[in-house]
């Protein structure tokens, strides 16, 4: 990071139950240039970080984050992704209490840095940090998360034991009190919005509200609700997660004091009954939040519960969303199932031609041809993807073609993991139906992926298990076949 900007520290000492607290002004970016936003987000990685990893959303309804390397390690220092809308940025360590999430909106180019934060006298780990190279977002405000995990290690509020993680001490309380202390300092020296400063306090008292309720619940201790300064039916916080995560645990604090373990269905269910806590558009917002758990989490039970679900809500809001949702569930299976016609057929996005792996190879004669099974999930198949890219760059296309074949199940996966790799145009990138069923996983006994085969010009298999493309004799055996 230090190519791109210099750190300023402020001490800013402030009086607060007699507490301390550090504050960090932004770092200046001295090469900050203002562009014209575009359907797409830009993320790259500071050129002295060997691997970095974090989770990516790209969609509201996906099952799984999407995976993202970069590094020198990976060969692979940014990424452009094709979006028109949000993209967030999730990671963190639930056995040290550190979490992080970044909001990026399309137009925004991320610039990521690790910094090394001790978290005892014997550990530390390595802390993304943010800069936005193309907004008006500011620094402390992208990384306060950052700046508050510091904060409660140096406080103590959160001690992390040398051996056993079941030994780290967490102080609710005084964490809440640090973000407070923390937004409170930097708010005074103007490093951050008053909207930042209004929306971020009310979630950390949301935050801090919800993890009192989960402490009654955990030690069977009686909780005055009112206390908590939380309204129960506030139809301004209803986009708020934190909101939505607090009337959860409260459902759990109420009506399962006793239970360990309580599926989103059976809390529907009680929801559903409730009469007490909440009112019909509270319920209609939580039973929609619900409805979404069901839908990854107890896929079978889904349609059931849907149907639950329109027969007490009355909000179109909700109405129009749902529908939304189960539309673009129907248009993938339907993709899906038109590929189940004939198995082992594989279909593309550039035109969603279908082709049988015959038809594809015959296409592609007088070439060598690398044969790519890879999947969305497949964390090795994703990260070879920037050395076959380079193997691309080596040789003349009208000597080397790469088809690319994903065994994904679920088709948004793959067109989402297509988007992330720069695959979405490439027309060697197909999808194949009834994959354990087809002739490509009998006649090379694919077992694992990812998997290379290599075939020769007039089409004839010369290795069916050739090197990963990120080892050098993969290259050295094309080249002696060309």
């Amino acid at each position: 990071m230090k190519n791109f900007y210099t750190i300023l520290l402020l001490l800013s000492i402030l009086s607060c139950t007699e507490k301390k607290i550090n504050t960090i002004i932004e770092p200046l970016v001295t090469n900050k240039v203002t562009t014209k936003k575009r359907n797409e987000v830009f993320i790259k990685v500071n050129d002295t970080i060997d691997s970095f990893f974090t989770n990516l959303t790209l969609d509201e309804m996906q099952a799984m984050p999407d995976m993202l390397y970069l590094g020198k390690q990976e060969n692979k220092s940014s990424i452009t992704i094709p979006t028109d809308t949000t993209v967030y940025i999730i990671g963190g360590d639930p056995f040290i209490s550190m979490f992080y999430k970044l909001e990026i909106e399309k137009g925004d180019s991320i610039l990521i840095n690790v910094e090394n934060i001790r978290i005892n006298s014997s550990k530390q780990i390595k802390y993304p940090v943010f800069t936005h190279l193309n907004s008006d977002k500011s620094w402390s405000e992208t990384n306060f998360d950052y700046l508050l995990f510091k904060q409660n290690l140096n406080s103590e509020a959160i001690v992390i034991d040398e051996d056993k993680f079941q030994n780290n001490k967490f102080s609710i309380k005084q964490i809440h009190e640090n973000s407070n202390l923390l937004l409170d300092s930097l708010k005074a020296i103007n490093s951050i919005s008053d909207e930042f400063y209004r929306s971020t306090k009310l979630d950390q008292q949301l935050k801090y509200a919800t993890s009192k309720v989960r402490e009654a619940r955990k030690q069977h201790l009686q909780l005055d609700i009112d206390s908590l300064d939380i309204k129960i039916n506030s139809e301004e916080l209803f986009e708020r997660n934190e909101y939505v995560s607090f009337l959860k645990a409260l459902v759990l604090y109420k009506y399962f004091q006793n239970d360990k373990r309580v599926s989103n269905t059976v809390q529907f269910d009680v929801v559903t009954k409730e009469t007490k806590l909440f009112n019909q558009s509270t319920k209609e917002m939580l039973l929609s939040a619900y409805l979404k758990s069901i839908y990854f989490l107890e896929k079978s039970k889904f349609q059931n519960y849907l149907a639950k679900f329109h027969t007490i809500n009355t909000s179109n809001k909700f109405k129009n969303k749902w529908q939304i949702i189960v539309q673009n569930q129907q248009e993938n299976a339907k993709k899906l199932d038109i590929n189940n016609r004939t198995i082992g057929i594989l279909s593309n996005l550039v035109n969603d031609n279908q082709l049988t792996f015959e038809e594809i190879l015959l296409k592609e004669k007088g070439k060598i041809v690398l044969v790519d099974f890879w999947a969305s999930w497949c964390v090795p198949c994703r990260k070879e993807m920037p050395f076959l890219e380079d193997l691309k760059a080596t040789f003349d296309k009208t000597e080397f073609e790469i088809i690319q074949i994903s065994i994904d199940k679920e088709y948004s996966a793959w067109v989402r993991a297509s988007k992330l790799e720069n695959l979405s145009t490439q027309e060697n990138n197909y999808i194949i139906a009834n994959w354990k069923k087809s002739k490509l996983y009998t006649n090379y006994n694919i077992k694992t992926i990812p998997r290379y085969l290599l075939f020769d010009k007039f089409g004839k298999i010369i290795d069916d298990n050739v090197p990963r493309p990120s080892d050098k004799e993969l290259a050295s055996l094309i080249k002696a076949n060309l």
